[in-house]
C-alpha cells in the first residue's frame, strides 16, 4: 500500500488567518471540509498520496465532483488560504491541528479496513516525537471506524510511535461526519448536530471553536459513543429506505398511490417523523401494532410480494425478548428469586393482549425462577373481556404470583426486573438492589 510521506523538519507559521489546519486525505470529507475551513478564513493544508488529487487541488479544481465544491475550493486558492501537499511534517509545527479524513474502505467480510487509517497514524506519530512546538497539537479523526477503534487501536498506536500519551504535546478527538454526497457544503454549514468523542470531557477544548457559528447540538461524548452514531445514522437511513419501497409496492398492488399514502405519513410528526418509539428498551406489544403488523404481512402475501423487512420485524421483537432473558439469566441465574415490575404492555393500562411483559413472566416461570410480579395498574378483579380470559389462561401469575405489597416483594427478590415505566417506583427500591431496567435496557445496583 502507498504510503503518505512524514518527514521531519520545521517550517516558519508565517501570519496566520484564524487556525492553522492540516486535512489528511482529499476524498469527499477531506476536500469538502478543507474548502468549507478556508472559506471561513482558516490557514488549511491538505495532505494526499495520490499525486494527481495535490496537484488538482493546487490549481484550485477539486478531485471529486460535489455542487459548489470547486468554486469555493478555487477561492480559497486564490485567497493563499488553501495549499496541498503529499509531505505534511515540515508544517507540522505550524498547525494547530490535524484532521484525518482517509477512507476506510468495506472488506469482502463486511468489516472496514482499517489499514490506511492505521498507516497514517504511525506515521504521523513518528513526527508528532520530532515536533518543536509546545503546546498540544490537536488530532480530530473524522474517518467512519467501528466502535472501540480509537480506544484499542489509535490511541495505543500514538502513544507507541509519538514516545508519550496524549495530553501533553498533542490530544485526540473523533468526531464523525455527516456530509452526504452531492449536498456536502450545506450538511457542513447546516449539520443536524456535532457529535465530538473524547477521552475526557471537555479535551478536545470544543475544537478550538472552529465550528462556534454552526447551529447544531453539541454533544461531547466518549470515543465508542461517537464512532457508533454513524452507523447507527445510515443504518436507520437505509432501513427507512426499504420500509418505504416495501410499501410503495404494497399500495401499488392494491392500486393505491403510493406517494398520497406517505404524504399522510409523513405528515405526522408527532408519532410517526419523530423520536417515538426510537429510544431503546422492552419489545412491542399490544393491541394494534402485532396485530396490524400481521395484517400488512397478509396483505404483502396476497400480492405474492416479499417484504423482508417488514417481515422481519416480528422476529427481531421476538429475539429481543429472548435477549432479555438471556440477561436476565446472567444476573440472577434460575431459581432468583426474581421480582418482575409491570405486567400490562404499557404504564397506565391494565390491557394484558400480546404483553411482552406478560410472556416474559411465563418464560420465567418455565425457566425454573422463583417469581413475583407487582403492577398497579392491573387488578384481576376488574379485568373484563379478552383480558379477563387471559387472567384465566395466566392464573398462576395473576393469582399466585402477583404481589400488591411492593416491599414485601422486595425482600425477597435478588434482582428487580423494571418492565415498563411506572412513577415512583425507583425510589422505592433498596440502593443495593440489583435493577435491570429493560424500558431504558440500563442496570443499576
Amino acid at each position: 500500500m502507498p504510503k503518505l510521506r512524514i518527514k521531519g523538519g520545521d517550517e516558519g507559521r508565517g501570519e496566520r488567518m484564524g487556525r492553522a489546519i492540516g486535512i489528511l486525505g482529499l476524498g469527499y470529507v477531506g476536500t469538502t471540509t478543507a474548502a468549507c475551513l478556508a472559506r471561513d478564513g482558516h490557514r488549511v493544508v491538505g495532505v494526499d498520496i495520490n499525486p494527481d488529487k495535490v496537484a488538482a487541488v493546487t490549481r484550485g479544481r477539486s478531485p471529486v465532483v460535489e455542487p459548489g465544491l470547486e468554486e469555493l475550493l478555487s477561492a480559497a486558492v486564490r485567497a493563499g488560504r488553501l495549499t496541498a501537499t503529499s509531505d505534511l511534517a515540515p508544517l507540522l509545527d505550524g498547525l494547530d491541528m490535524v484532521m484525518v479524513c482517509v477512507g476506510t474502505p468495506p472488506r469482502m467480510d463486511g468489516r472496514l479496513d482499517l489499514s490506511p487509517l492505521l498507516e497514517v497514524t504511525r506515521q504521523l506519530a513518528r513526527s508528532l516525537s520530532q515536533r518543536r512546538r509546545q503546546w498540544p497539537l490537536l488530532l480530530v479523526y473524522r474517518s467512519t471506524v467501528p466502535p472501540g477503534t480509537m480506544e484499542r487501536l489509535v490511541l495505543p498506536a500514538l502513544a507507541r510511535m509519538a514516545g508519550e500519551p496524549p495530553g501533553g504535546t498533542y490530544e485526540v478527538a473523533f468526531v464523525p461526519e455527516f456530509l452526504r454526497e452531492a449536498s456536502a457544503i450545506r450538511d457542513y454549514d447546516e449539520p443536524p448536530k456535532i457529535v465530538i468523542g473524547e477521552r475526557a470531557r471537555g479535551a478536545a477544548r470544543r475544537l478550538l471553536g472552529i465550528w462556534d457559528h454552526l447551529q447544531a447540538p453539541v454533544f461531547e461524548v466518549p470515543f465508542a459513543v461517537a464512532e457508533m452514531v454513524k452507523f447507527v445514522d445510515n443504518s436507520f437511513h437505509a432501513l427507512k429506505v426499504a420500509f418505504a419501497n416495501e410499501i410503495g409496492r404494497i399500495c401499488m398492488a392494491r392500486g393505491i398511490d403510493p406517494q398520497q399514502v406517505a404524504d399522510i405519513f409523513l405528515a405526522d410528526t408527532k408519532l410517526n417523523v419523530s423520536p417515538a418509539y426510537l429510544r431503546p428498551g422492552g419489545p412491542f406489544g399490544g393491541s394494534c401494532l402485532p396485530k396490524d403488523l400481521a395484517a400488512m404481512l397478509a396483505l404483502a402475501r396476497e400480492a405474492g410480494l416479499a417484504v423482508p423487512v417488514l417481515a422481519g420485524v416480528p422476529e427481531s421483537n421476538a429475539l429481543h425478548l429472548a435477549w432479555i432473558i438471556a440477561r436476565i439469566c446472567a444476573l440472577a441465574p434460575p431459581p432468583g428469586p426474581v421480582l418482575l415490575i409491570g405486567l400490562s404492555f404499557k404504564a397506565g393500562t391494565d390491557d394484558l393482549r400480546s404483553s411482552p411483559l406478560l410472556e416474559l413472566a411465563e418464560r420465567l416461570l418455565d425457566a425454573g425462577y422463583d417469581l413475583r410480579v407487582h403492577d398497579p395498574d392491573v387488578d384481576p378483579d376488574r379485568l373484563l373481556g379478552v383480558n379477563f380470559a387471559l387472567a384465566l389462561e395466566h392464573a398462576d401469575i395473576l393469582r399466585a404470583r402477583l404481589a400488591e405489597d411492593l416491599q414485601a416483594a422486595v425482600r425477597s427478590a435478588r434482582l428487580v426486573v423494571l418492565g415498563k415505566p411506572l412513577a415512583g417506583i425507583a425510589q422505592q427500591l433498596p440502593a443495593e438492589l440489583p435493577v435491570f431496567d429493560i424500558t431504558r435496557l440500563a442496570i443499576a445496583a
